[in-house]
């Protein structure tokens, strides 16, 4: 097996060049899932936090997709196309970071593609959130 380290991520200014087509029914599922699991994140445990970003994946991919396995105990965020598994952070656990993988799983290997879909659909369903990021 062979593993691709990434050393460069795309620029802001790459990631932000293009709006991505992101499906309606996406959003709409996002908001939802907002509406229902983001109250008090911020004080949210560990362990819950991870349970509620399983259901937003799984509702995400659901649409045409099939055969994803999520771990809640990974050293880092990570997507493995090979095992078609999302690991998410086993301490920190991020909704940025779930929605970036997730796009892993959708569009494949490119940083530039899972950035640019990733940070859109953040900035569209969490914008008070997107504007405290910190994005070079």
């Amino acid at each position: 097996m062979r593993f691709i380290n990434v050393t460069e991520y795309p620029t802001a200014k790459e990631i932000f060049a293009v709006d991505p087509k992101i499906k309606q029914v996406i959003i709409d599922i996002v908001l939802s899932w907002k509406k229902e699991f983001y109250k008090d994140w911020k004080n949210t445990p560990t362990k819950e936090k991870k349970g509620r970003l399983k259901v937003l994946i799984l509702a995400i991919t659901v649409i045409g997709f099939n055969k994803l396995v999520i771990i809640e105990d990974g050293k880092e965020d990570s997507y493995r196309a090979d095992l078609t598994t999302i690991f998410l952070h086993k301490t920190n656990p991020t909704i940025l970071a779930a929605l970036h993988e997730t796009a892993h799983f959708l569009f494949g290997r490119s940083e530039l593609k899972a950035c640019r879909w990733s940070l859109c659909l953040y900035k569209r369903c969490f914008p008070s959130s997107f504007k405290s990021l910190s994005i070079k």
